[in-house]
């Protein structure tokens, strides 16, 4: 497909075949819904004690992995009506050449596996906590392999990541078909109360049609609780700095940790909504 218009970016990193098909679907629904695009990157990260010129001899062989990955990317696309651009980076940074990429190509998002260290090349230390306090634009980070985006939970107790989260939950029920259901936590004797929060929420966030579920108690026993029976969770930052330890291998919380069905983690940089950022212009 031709690439054309002035449409919103949705960058998608890819690292992990396993994982390449879901990423790329989410990528899809969040480009489609407005007529954007999707850049498939594949960042080879090179050792340290591996000069870049070394790498760069065994191209051939490398560039032959990388295509076999950015091929099956463009041809999940396909199922979205989006233009598709691929590209192949050699580098010692890793996850810093996401952030890099994300910001030359000005993308309105980022979409990517959650890998641990598998992104992080070996200079995660220092330079990464500066990158996590200055995201380029929203990033959203998948842990786990196969997600049912036909029914998604998200929990909500409202600020700016929840708000990501409802846009993207959104753009899946539009361009997928998912079912959406909030989830949103009180003490006992407030359920009334919650109800209505809820109810308000979903008015104000384009899902009046989504299932209403309000719990009591612990907010992260009932994300754990409830999330079991959903086929994608998606769970919004609670606090800055998600993206620093996602790289270093720990998710944003226990609950999380916990859960047997996948999550899709989000994090906002600013009170910019994505729906300006992707789908309003800049």
């Amino acid at each position: 497909m031709t690439e054309t218009g002035d449409g919103p970016t949705v960058l998608v990193a890819l690292a992990n075949p396993r994982t390449e098909g879901a990423l790329v679907a989410l990528a899809g629904a969040l480009a489609e819904r407005e007529g954007g695009r999707v850049l498939a990157i594949h960042v080879v990260t090179v050792p340290d004690q591996t000069s870049l010129e070394k790498a760069a001899e065994n191209r051939e062989r490398l560039d032959d992995s990388s295509a076999e990955l950015l091929d099956a990317a463009v041809a999940d696309a396909a199922a979205f009506d989006v233009p598709v651009r691929t590209k192949t980076v050699l580098s010692h940074r890793g996850i810093e050449e996401v952030f890099d990429a994300a910001r030359t190509s000005d993308a309105d998002a980022v979409v990517m596996g959650y890998g641990g260290t598998r992104f992080a090349g070996g200079r995660v230390e220092g330079s990464l906590d500066e990158l996590a306090r200055d995201l380029p634009c929203d990033f959203l980070v998948l842990d786990g392999e196969r997600p049912d985006p036909s029914d998604v939970l998200v929990p909500t107790a409202g600020g700016p990541s929840s708000d990501l989260s409802a846009e993207v939950a959104a753009a899946l029920r539009d361009v997928a078909g998912a079912e959406v259901s909030l989830l949103h936590v009180v003490e006992p004797g407030d359920e009334e109360t919650g109800r209505a929060f809820l109810a308000d929420w979903a008015d104000g966030h384009g899902l009046a049609d989504a299932t209403l579920r309000v719990e009591t108690g612990d907010v992260e026993e009932a994300i754990e609780r409830v999330g079991e029976g959903y086929g994608l969770v998606i769970v919004g930052a609670t606090e800055r700095g998600l993206l620093s330890r996602i790289v270093r291998g720990s998710l944003a919380s226990e609950a999380v940790e916990r859960l047997d069905a996948p999550v899709l983690l989000a994090e906002r940089p600013s009170s910019r909504s994505l729906r300006e950022r992707l789908f309003g212009g800049r």
